[in-house]
């Protein structure tokens, strides 16, 4: 049998159209559009597959995958119900059922089920438990209950890329922490880095020397936005415990590190204060000089071009969603934030938004390519948007943002600019389950679809939001 992922999809197709009433072929389908990256398209025929053989568990978990894929999640979670009499793994089913229950907005009872199944007697590093452990950290944060960090750290077991320097210990918890030298280490996405580096100032206060890693393309504004650190920028880690690199690995030995902290520890520090930082993440970011001075005669002159005019920054397209390098649950859920030009241009071809308000796009012009230009009432920056240096010191300008679920929500917001961030109904933890605030970040101002791609009603308090400002 062939290895190549395209021709095993094409054998298993081929033997399906020879033999369509039996059930292995649709199975084979199943793995072989996994293989390719395209495990939305496996609704068909895990249903094509379930009405051979209805007690398949392989067609079940397919189903309910395509379909969480496809921002089905409450489709999802009555699938694993309507075949809970299977022979499931408990914590097999648990996992996933709990975490389906979440994202279709069931979140009590999700977290109910997550910590049932944390009781399963597996060792602490089976995936399945880890599995559990960072959907009930996500269910339980999405309400605000900070537990959920401790739950959360356990995605540096297999869930994250890490790095490990020598022999440092790594942060196991205490508070006192005046003379150490604590080396942060960097990971996962920028939106996650821009929004986790706000708990630096907990650390500072606790008395802590800090040196952070991360992202060569953020680091201009990471070292800016943290003055009292030494901020070094390093290749992303990609797997658990890896050595640095001959590059980052002189300036770390100059800091000389006491203890080592990952990007995932940060909130822990504070988790458990009574009464808790308001807000917990604390804006913090600002442009490099040079890019804020350039900034700053382009918005001037741009305010004499539109008088009394608010300048909105908008964001609307998640660029991962054009990636077919990426998994699909990375495209996919890309897809689900993105916003249609048609939803947009509602805001931007508005007379009445016209008479008070110009729209800049915040996109690079590259992916903005990508995704389609909208209409109306939008300009760009003219300096350009090259780097998210440009980015942020474009933001700075601005009297407010509106933006998609995405890094640059997360940085409109940690540059405490009023943004609208424009929420699916599934949305992320950090922007809470319900409500228009967000329990973990003050600028934030959440509208959130009632239904998964009904735009239409968010477009209209989009534009409520910033008629009231």
């Amino acid at each position: 049998m062939t290895h190549d992922p395209e021709q095993r999809l094409l054998q298993a197709f081929v033997s399906h159209a020879r033999t369509p009433s039996e059930p292995a072929p649709l199975i084979r389908i199943c793995e072989a559009l996994v293989g390719v990256k395209r495990d939305e398209h496996m609704l068909p025929w895990a249903e094509k597959g379930l009405a051979l053989d209805p007690r398949n568990r392989g067609f079940v978990h397919a189903r309910a995958r395509a379909l969480r894929l496809i921002g089905q999640h409450a489709q999802a979670a009555q699938t694993w119900l309507d075949f809970a009499p299977l022979d499931w793994s408990p914590l097999f089913y648990e996992s996933r059922f709990g975490r389906d229950l979440y994202l279709s907005g069931d979140t009590a009872r999700a977290i109910a089920m997550l910590e049932h199944a944390m009781q399963h007697p597996s060792a602490e590093d089976d995936p399945d438990k880890l599995r559990c452990r960072k959907w009930l950290a996500e269910a339980l944060l999405s309400t605000g209950d900070a537990r959920g960090f401790g739950h959360w750290i356990w995605r540096n077991v297999n869930d994250t890329g890490t790095y490990r320097y020598g022999e440092v210990p790594m942060w196991n918890g205490q508070r006192e922490l005046r003379g150490e030298r604590v080396l942060v280490t960097h990971q996962m996405g920028y939106g996650d880095q821009f929004m986790l580096f706000g708990s630096i100032r907990h650390w500072r206060a606790a008395g802590a020397e800090v040196m952070v890693t991360c992202d060569a393309p953020i680091h201009s504004v990471i070292e800016a936005s943290l003055p009292d650190c030494l901020v070094v920028a390093a290749p992303r880690p990609l797997a658990s415990l890896e050595p640095f690199d001959t590059q980052t690995l002189p300036a770390i030995q100059a800091f000389a590190p006491t203890l080592q902290a990952t990007l995932l520890h940060l909130p822990m520090l504070a988790a458990g204060d009574q009464p808790r930082p308001e807000p917990f993440f604390g804006a913090y970011i600002r442009a490099p000089q040079t890019e804020h001075d350039r900034a700053a005669s382009w918005a001037h002159a741009l305010r004499a071009q539109h008088p009394g005019k608010m300048l909105v920054g908008v964001f609307w397209d998640c660029l991962q969603r054009h990636n077919r390098k990426l998994r699909s649950k990375e495209r996919s859920w890309a897809g689900l934030r993105s916003m249609p030009l048609d939803a947009l241009e509602r805001l931007t071809t508005s007379p009445q938004l016209a008479s008070r308000v110009h729209f800049v796009s915040l996109h690079h012009p590259v992916a903005e390519m990508m995704g389609g230009s909208p209409r109306g009432n939008i300009g760009h920056y003219a300096p350009g948007i090259m780097t998210f240096a440009d980015t942020t010191a474009c933001i700075e300008q601005l009297d407010a943002a509106i933006s998609v679920d995405s890094g640059v929500a997360n940085l409109a917001v940690m540059s405490g600019k009023p943004t609208a961030v424009l929420l699916n109904p599934t949305g992320e933890w950090r922007w809470g389950n319900g409500g228009t605030r967000s329990p973990w970040m003050r600028d934030a101002h959440l509208v959130r679809q009632t239904a998964m791609g009904a735009w239409d009603g968010v477009v209209s308090r989009a534009a409520e939001w910033l008629a009231q400002r």
